[in-house]
This record gives C-alpha cells, sequence and structure tokens, in this order.
C-alpha cells in the first residue's frame, strides 16, 4: 500500500531568476487528492491524529521508516479532498509547505535553501499568486520557507524516533482488511503500527528512556489514532455509497506457505 513519496528534480529558488514566478494556490489539494498517505513527521503526530489513523512505513527499497497519515482504503484517491477544499481538521506540513522543497545550496553545499521543480504547472508567470512581492519573498514564500527551515531538526527526530522504537521491538507488521458490504475483502499490506503488548512489557529503565527522549506520547497517540478509521469509513461511504465499507479490521500477517 505505501509509496515512496518522491522529490522531484529541483532548482534552487532565487530573485534573479524566478523574479516574475507566480503559483497557483489550490495546486498543493491537485497533489494531494491522488494520494491516499501522506508522511508525517513525528512532531506533528499529535496534530494529525485529529483526523487520520497513523501507521509506519519503510517504502520499497527504502532503509528509513516513514510516518504517514491514511487518507484512503483506496489508492490514487484522498478522502479530505472534497471540491477543492481540505476538510482534515489538520494540515500536514509537507502540505503546508508545497511547492516548495529543502535541498542542498548550489553555493555551498554544507547549506541548505530552498528548491522548486521548475516544470510543476502550479507555477506560472501569467496567473496565480506571486512568490515575490517589491523584491521581497511574498507572504506565503516566506512562511514556508520558516516551516522547511525546521524541517531539518523534525526529519531527524523522527529518524531517531522510529531507530529507537525499532531497536526496542515496538513496531509489528499488520495487514488492514477492509470488508465491503458486497462481501468483497480487500488486504493492504506494507503497514506497521506500534506492538501495545511490547510497550506494556518494557522494563522501567526502557520506558523512562523513551520518556526523557520525549517518544511516549507520540507512541499512545499512534495507537490512540487506529481508532480514526471509523471516521474514515464514514467518509467513504457518504462519498461513495456504492462501494460502502461495512468495518475494517488489523492483523498480522499470515506467513506465506512455502512451494
Amino acid at each position: 500500500m505505501p509509496e515512496e513519496q518522491k522529490k522531484p528534480m529541483l532548482t534552487e529558488l532565487s530573485l534573479e531568476k524566478h523574479a516574475n514566478l507566480k503559483m497557483d494556490p489550490k495546486g498543493v489539494l491537485t497533489v494531494a487528492k491522488s494520494q491516499h498517505i501522506i508522511n508525517l513527521k513525528v512532531s506533528e503526530v499529535g496534530m494529525a491524529a485529529s483526523s487520520f489513523p497513523i501507521f509506519l512505513s519503510r517504502p520499497a527499497g527504502g532503509a528509513d521508516w516513514v510516518l504517514s497519515a491514511i487518507n484512503s482504503f483506496e489508492l490514487e484517491s484522498n478522502l479530505f479532498v472534497e471540491n477543492d477544499t481540505w476538510t482534515a481538521t489538520h494540515t500536514p506540513i509537507g502540505m503546508q509547505t508545497y511547492p516548495f522543497f529543502l535541498m542542498r545550496s548550489e553555493r555551498d553545499e554544507k547549506s541548505f535553501t530552498i528548491g522548486i521543480d521548475e516544470e510543476n504547472s502550479v507555477f506560472s508567470e501569467t496567473q496565480g499568486e506571486a512568490l515575490f512581492e517589491d523584491g521581497k519573498a511574498s507572504l506565503r514564500l516566506s512562511q514556508a520557507t520558516a516551516q522547511l527551515e525546521l524541517e531539518v531538526k523534525h526529519d531527524v527526530h523522527t529518524y531517531q524516533f522510529a531507530k529507537r522504537i525499532e531497536e526496542l521491538g515496538l513496531i509489528k507488521d499488520i495487514d488492514l482488511k477492509v470488508h465491503y458490504k458486497s462481501g468483497l475483502v480487500n488486504t493492504l499490506k506494507g503497514l506497521c503500527t506500534i506492538d501495545e503488548q511490547a510497550l506494556y512489557d518494557l522494563d522501567a529503565e526502557a520506558f523512562a528512556g523513551l520518556r526523557k527522549e520525549g517518544y511516549v506520547m507520540p507512541l499512545y497517540v499512534m495507537l490512540a489514532s487506529i481508532y480514526q478509521f471509523n471516521s474514515l469509513i464514514k467518509i467513504h461511504n457518504r462519498l461513495t455509497p456504492e462501494k460502502a465499507i461495512l468495518q475494517v479490521k488489523l492483523e498480522t500477517p499470515k506467513e506465506e506457505e512455502s512451494a
């Protein structure tokens, strides 16, 4: 189910080169409406759980764990984009900063700067919101830049969180079984959640270490976020009653039988 959200080929954003560039303010929704999962930072887990079930995954060929919000039970769809409006309570950081990304500076490889995909249809020189006004960054660009400046720290924190809970054996694979009213059962694979029993079984020293690192809250929030599937089912059934879902079950994957 999870798919890696790849960054495009980036060009360093500059006033000299992009003074006349504009962007479609609705461009992020055009992209989001086809994303059944959206990546998260551990720092936003508490807010994200107000809207989404949150899981871990390891993209194909990827070495690092990714935290993700589940937005739909079906590929290339997003239940939180309706009539060009984002309906979820929380807007993931990646959506807040899109279509801007962090990249290594072309002038100093030790520094980060703001990059854009010049070929992205969200950009134009004829219509949309200007990126620069009177020779200065627009409010939208300034806000995204400030958010992106924190992203390196958030990425490191997320990496450290996932690495630590993996070391403690707190991650377990699950299959998401979606039961439709028609009788169809669709199994979504590739997701992982927090092993609740393993968390309860931690010794006092290990648990104290998690608390000191600030990891206890996101762990329990991720466990509680599973109940957001009930909300997702209601939204799904309202938008697509012809494919109504009865229930969703989380099950431990069965080992494939050897040939």
